[in-house]
């Protein structure tokens, strides 16, 4: 439809341009033209003039009439047919072609990859995502994770839960397992792999072997003592040492060389060594158990007035301690002389028999280590001998005057300290001296006439060993006969 018409001859136009610039003059022209010859749209159930497939009819917006377009997605003449017709627009390929243009004419959810098809485009969501990536009016979406981020951070912090869980122990386990390796080094553990008769335990065995450490047998300077049981057969006594200073150092050698002289030294009065833990800070002994008790609680103990020892009986016990001492203090092929370093009756124990069995071997040293320096000995000052309080200096001499002590308890059934303050060597040697020895033994003896002669050379033994002068104090080995000479003597003493 043109409302005007102008004729080119009008112009006088052949074929020239000269009409539309001469002398300056332009022309701005608008062509909005339809096809009237069927009418609207509505009324022309077909359009003949939109020949092209993905063609189609639009109403003409001047008047009556139509006119023909592309389809969506297509472009091309909607009038003609075959390859000048409408066509299919690649929307993929002008977004990489003009992406600032076409990105946003043919707009994809980012990551989401786009994807020709006839007509149109589609966008695909990237992996572990869904939805629509092709964002219209009706899709402001586009993709979103196929796990909600609530759901991804709830498995994050599982996740984590869970390494930490498994992580943290195994980090911990190996710490452990490098400390316990550490200790085993620094405890003498590669010094005494080589050693036949030692028995390795892990921290773990003694746990379940006490019970956890449950019940104590006793305590001192040194730690404590637990009860335990291995395999539920075997009753034994474990020997948990403590570090009173956490700067104290141990020498592994030093530690070593203990534990390999008490693994060696094997005596009917000695209490038996049957293995060791060092995997521990400091080391931890398992012994044989001893049912009974030490003979400081048979003697002294509050439950003494049910025990009634026999003169008999305690000379038994004395020759069986003199026998350990004396073996301990002697060289042979099996160990090397040691001294023991803190003999007291706490450290007797007793079986049901009352056979001594003497104990607590952590302060033993090698006789020639001994003599060679000062050495601090964590014992029991009523037992300890003078002479090394001023010197320093320990000798096998400074466990026999420890042992005549135990020699003054046996006969006298006194402490070493009684009566608040009284010292018991120093009260004994006094009225020994004076000539009045018999009036500290014990009552339970003394009343016995047939004893006081054994009890009186008993009492010689015991002072000698009581010498302030080390020189004059017999060796274990003098005393032992003594005591097996007064015992083949005395046969009429009642058991």
């Amino acid at each position: 439809m043109a409302r005007y018409n102008f004729s080119r001859q009008d112009f006088g136009y052949n074929g020239s341009k000269s009409f539309v610039d001469s002398d300056g003059l332009s022309i701005r022209t608008v062509f909005d033209w339809a096809i009237r010859s069927n009418g609207s749209c509505s009324l022309a159930k077909t359009a003949p003039a939109c020949v092209s497939n993905h063609s189609e009819c639009i109403d003409a917006t001047n008047g009556e009439g139509y006119l023909c377009k592309c389809s969506a997605g297509y472009a091309g003449n909607p009038y003609v047919t075959g390859d000048g017709g409408c066509t299919n627009i690649n929307e993929c390929e002008l977004r990489k072609e003009d992406p600032a243009k076409y990105e946003k004419l043919y707009p994809c959810y980012r990551g989401s990859i786009c994807h020709d098809t006839e007509g149109d485009y589609e966008c695909k969501c990237p992996k572990f995502h869904r939805g629509d990536g092709k964002i219209t009016d009706n899709n402001l979406k586009g993709c979103h994770p196929i796990i909600s981020t609530a759901t991804i951070a709830t498995v994050a912090v599982a996740i984590v839960g869970i390494f930490v869980c498994v992580a943290v122990p195994c980090v911990l386990m190996r710490h452990k397992k490098h400390q316990r390796s550490r200790s085993f080094d620094k405890n003498g553990g590669n010094l005494l792999k080589e050693i036949t008769g030692i028995k390795f335990f892990s921290e773990e065995e003694l746990k379940k072997m006490t019970k956890n450490y449950q019940k104590v047998l006793g305590e001192g300077h040194f730690g404590k003592v637990y009860k335990g049981i291995i395999n539920d057969e075997e009753h034994v006594a474990v020997k948990r040492y403590i570090r009173k200073d956490e700067k104290e150092l141990y020498n592994e050698q030093e530690i070593a060389g203990e534990i390999t002289n008490q693994a060696q030294i094997q005596h009917t009065n000695l209490l038996r060594l049957i293995g060791c833990c060092l995997h521990t800070d400091v080391p931890m002994l398992v012994l044989e158990f001893i049912p009974k008790g030490n003979l400081d609680d048979v003697l002294h103990g509050a439950d003494r007035h049910l025990h009634k020892i026999s003169l008999s009986d305690r000379l038994r016990i004395a020759i069986g301690c003199a026998e350990a001492l004396t073996y301990m203090h002697s060289d042979s092929e099996q160990h090397k002389s040691i001294v023991h370093g803190d003999v007291k009756s706490g450290n007797i124990l007793l079986n049901d028999n009352l056979e001594p069995k003497v104990s607590d071997f952590g302060s033993a040293k090698l006789r020639s280590i001994a003599n060679s320096r000062k050495w601090v000995v964590k014992a029991d000052r009523a037992y300890v001998d003078p002479v090394y309080q001023n010197n320093g200096i320990f000798t096998e001499k400074s466990d026999v005057y420890s042992f005549g002590v135990v020699l003054l308890e046996l006969i006298t059934r006194k402490k070493p300290l009684y009566d608040d303050s009284k010292n018991l060597p120093y009260e004994f040697v006094n009225h020994y001296e004076d000539g009045n020895a018999r009036t500290m033994y014990d009552r339970d003896l003394a009343s016995t006439n047939n004893y006081l002669e054994c009890l009186d050379r008993i009492a010689g033994i015991a002072v000698r060993c009581l010498k302030n002068r080390r020189e004059k104090r017999p060796t274990m080995k003098e005393v032992l006969d003594e005591l097996k000479q007064l015992e083949i003597e005395q046969p009429q003493l009642p058991a």
